[in-house]
């Protein structure tokens, strides 16, 4: 099976030079963000959906939004706890799984990504 990476990166070549002329300047939210936690949220969106310019677009998009309803800092932590959820066994492990405030804040950033499907895609 062919990586998609090379696929992905035409697409992301494609889009940035046919639309260079209409790139918006980051809001202030959407540049706290580093570039790679962005370049990975779109990446896994287009493995998921598509390699096409056009999911691409919506990919961006998406992440866009999320940045703009989510200050990077609370974005970090849900992502850390999704991680550790994934993590086989109990103990310590266990706070992460079924405490309210991680639930909460898992919540959240799932509305947020729906909104983000609803808006983009």
């Amino acid at each position: 099976m062919r990586s998609p990476l090379p696929v992905l990166l035409a697409c992301a070549l494609s889009v940035s030079s046919l639309q260079a002329a209409d790139c918006e300047q980051p809001t202030p939210q959407t540049a706290a963000y580093p570039s790679a936690v962005i370049a990975d949220y779109v990446l896994g969106c287009m493995l998921s959906n598509g390699t096409s310019p056009d999911l691409l677009r919506k990919c961006a998009c998406s992440i866009d939004f999320i940045a703009e309803s989510i200050p990077y800092d609370e974005y970090e932590r849900v992502e850390t706890l999704l991680r550790l959820q994934q993590m086989p066994g109990t103990g310590r492990a266990a706070v992460y799984k079924g405490s309210n405030w991680a639930k909460n804040a898992v919540t959240h950033l799932r509305e947020v990504q729906a909104e983000s499907t609803l808006r983009c895609f």
